[in-house]
């Protein structure tokens, strides 16, 4: 078992990602927190875009915090490389600086160009991040189906009905 989680540093695992150049969009919980929801999350979401170049950026850019698969044995061997990325479609890994999970095809998601395209961008630090529109979010959240995303659903759909409204 891992340690304990606790709160991620989400902005700084978005700047160091975005900084390598990754192609990428935030879902899960970080876009929920970035979509204004009231939500503390342990992990950070990626949704990205399966292409070589892609791959190794964003092997190149988790390589220095160790990254393997969430409660891998200790002494096992794990290769963290482009490969690894080019083949999964899931990833849910323990780093150095928190839980990240890797999403190639996120349930509930629209094809990755169409998520990109209709994704809100925030400032982060100066950093245009993409984050997943409130409705992609709402059908990855009901394809989840767990309770806790039920509750997200709720809540998405009380922020997307105040931002109709202009509040």
């Amino acid at each position: 078992m891992g340690q304990p989680e606790r709160p991620i540093e989400f902005e700084r695992v978005l700047a160091l990602v975005f900084d390598a150049g990754v192609d990428f969009v935030t879902i899960g919980g970080v876009a929920l927190v970035l979509s204004g929801g009231a939500h503390v999350t342990q992990d950070v979401d990626f949704a990205f875009v399966r292409r070589r170049e892609n791959a190794k950026r964003l092997a190149d850019a988790l390589a220095p915090f160790h990254p393997r698969p969430l409660d891998w044995p200790e002494g096992l061997p794990y290769v963290w490389d482009d490969q690894t990325l080019m083949n999964a479609t899931t990833l849910t890994l323990e780093t150095d600086i928190g839980r990240i999970d890797l999403l190639a095809e996120p349930d509930g998601a629209p094809p990755y160009e169409a998520l990109k395209a209709r994704a809100n961008v925030f400032d982060l630090d100066g950093r245009p991040v993409r984050v997943a529109c409130i409705e992609d979010l709402i059908a990855m959240k009901r394809a989840a189906g767990r309770p806790k995303d039920l509750a997200h659903i709720a809540e998405l759909e009380t922020i997307q009905r105040l931002l109709a409204e202009g509040s």
